[in-house]
């Protein structure tokens, strides 16, 4: 019994080296953004601080993309409030291809400044603990989505506080 535990030890250590030396090689060139991003507005950026201070949003508890994974397609940031986060994603989908979407459903028509889009939750979402405004964009569309926390006590209404982040945020999307 002991000698298959040293033999295990040994194996284990020879995997470490073996994967230490795959992680020693140098990339060369800058980072390219995933696929599918260029040119998309991107919310971390193109949003200066003042204006997520104007809106009630902390900017110090950014977020970049998912877990700081880039998505191809997207652009994503959120911010953390008491009970909930605020995500914008910026993609390629028009309005329509959201509402064509068979994972949303209860779409109500809002016009923002004169900017159509569309209020929406998905279909296994009985709560609304997460809910959708997608504005119309050149790119395709902007979300402004707010979701409650895991285990947090929902304080208000999800759809209500996304339509208002929406309407703060309406001017510093691209349209």
């Amino acid at each position: 019994m002991r000698g298959s535990v040293g033999v295990g030890r040994l194996l284990m250590a020879g995997m470490l080296v073996w994967a230490a030396a795959g992680c020693s090689s140098v990339v060369e060139g800058a980072a390219e953004p995933a696929s599918g991003q260029e040119g998309l507005f991107d919310p971390c950026k193109d949003i200066p601080d003042s204006v997520l201070e104007e809106v009630g949003l902390d900017p110090s508890t950014e977020e970049v993309d998912i877990e700081g994974v880039e998505q191809p397609g997207w652009k994503i940031c959120s911010w953390t409030e008491s009970w909930y986060y605020v995500v914008l994603f910026s993609n390629r989908f028009t309005i329509d291809e959201v509402e064509e979407n068979p994972d949303y459903i209860s779409f109500q028509e809002i016009s923002l400044d004169g900017r159509p889009g569309v209020r929406y939750h998905r279909v296994s979402d009985d709560e609304i603990g997460k809910c959708y405004v997608a504005l119309e964009a050149k790119q395709g569309s902007i979300w402004i989505v707010v979701e409650k926390k895991g285990s947090a006590e929902m304080q208000g209404a999800t759809c209500d506080l996304a339509t208002s982040y929406a309407a703060a945020l309406e001017g510093y999307v691209p349209r």
